[in-house]
Formats: C-alpha cells, structure tokens, sequence
C-alpha cells in the first residue's frame, strides 16, 4: 500500500505543482498590475502567451525541484529561459518572483514595497508581462519590451 501511495504522490505531485494560471485569475493578476501603472502614469502591460508559458514553466520548475530563485539549479537564466521558449521579439525582460503569498492582492503589494521589484512592475519600456503560478505558492512574473 505504501508503494501505491508513494508512486501516486510521484506521479501527480508535478502535475498538482504546475497547474496552469487560469484565466479569470490571470486578468485580476493583470488589473492589479495596470492599476499600479496606471497610478503611477505609466500605459498598461498587455498580457502575453509566450511569457505566461515561461512564466509557468519556471514556477513549476521552482516549486518541482525545490529552489527558490532568478536562476535555476542548472544555472540558466532569465534571457536562457527565453531563448529556449524561442521569445526573441523583446530586447528587454525582467522578472518578479515571490513565494507563499496565497492571494494576488498579498503578492502584489509585497512587490510594490520592493524597490526591485517595484522598478520592474513600473518599467514603461516593458510592455507585456507574463503570468505564472504553481503550489507553494511560487509566483512569477516576466514582463518583456518589444525591440
């Protein structure tokens, strides 16, 4: 029984950690974003499906191999991640991460007190921004500026 329970947990950890961002839940994520940008006089960030990918796919690696950072255990980065998902139409990303927040009012008011992350979230060269969430919760945004 034992076995059973632990091939169970093997096979659908990953798949629990890596669920997808909805979409209900990616546009209040993209209304609080545009809200603080609007404040601060700045044009909205549009949503896009190529960065919410990357965005994802780093939550989920986060949260499936146990790590908590910009870079991941095998050393690639953000611009590495980029290439790999074949994204070379933005010049300039930039990328927010955050872990145990469970709601997006909580993350994005932590990330608005950080000066780093804050810099990111009101960056007006960047224009579209990526969603990612996977249990932990691990939050990531990647926002991009078109060349």
């Amino acid at each position: 029984m034992r076995i059973v329970a632990l091939v169970f947990a093997v096979l659908c950890g990953p798949v629990q950690a890596c669920t997808p961002v909805t979409m209900p839940e990616a546009e209040v994520h993209l209304a609080s974003i545009n809200a603080a940008r609007a404040d601060a006089g700045l044009a909205p960030v549009a949503l896009d499906a190529g960065l919410s990918r990357m965005a994802r796919d780093h939550a989920c690696d986060m949260a499936t191999r146990g790590y908590f950072d910009h870079t991941a255990p095998d050393g690639s980065g953000l611009f590495d991640r980029a290439t790999r998902a074949g994204l070379m139409g933005f010049c300039q990303l930039a990328e927010n991460i955050a872990r145990g927040q469970q709601d997006i009012p909580t993350v994005m008011a932590i990330w608005l007190r950080s000066p780093g992350h804050r810099a990111n979230l009101l960056d007006a060269g960047l224009t579209h921004v990526g969603l990612g969430r996977a249990q932990g919760p691990h939050w990531v945004q990647v926002f991009g500026g078109q060349c």
